[in-house]
């Protein structure tokens, strides 16, 4: 029985990990460098992005995780 709730947990979890990627971008904006990354995620076929970390200072630097379908 351990064995397969290990299995289904394995199985749950799995698509998460293989579907998520992390990209960074730079530009002299903020939206700048979000329509990168928008951009990045049209070309990956990507469902989804959502901006996990954002800088600014003489540019701008996102990093968001991509989430394709």
């Amino acid at each position: 029985m351990k064995t397969v709730i290990t299995l289904l947990l394995v199985y749950l979890l799995l698509p998460f990990s293989l579907y998520a990627q992390t990209v960074t971008a730079t530009g002299g904006t903020l939206e700048e460098a979000e329509s990168k990354i928008r951009q990045l995620a049209q070309n990956e076929k990507g469902a989804s992005y959502k901006i996990i970390e954002a800088r600014m200072g003489n540019k701008a630097h996102i990093t968001a995780k991509i989430t394709t379908s």
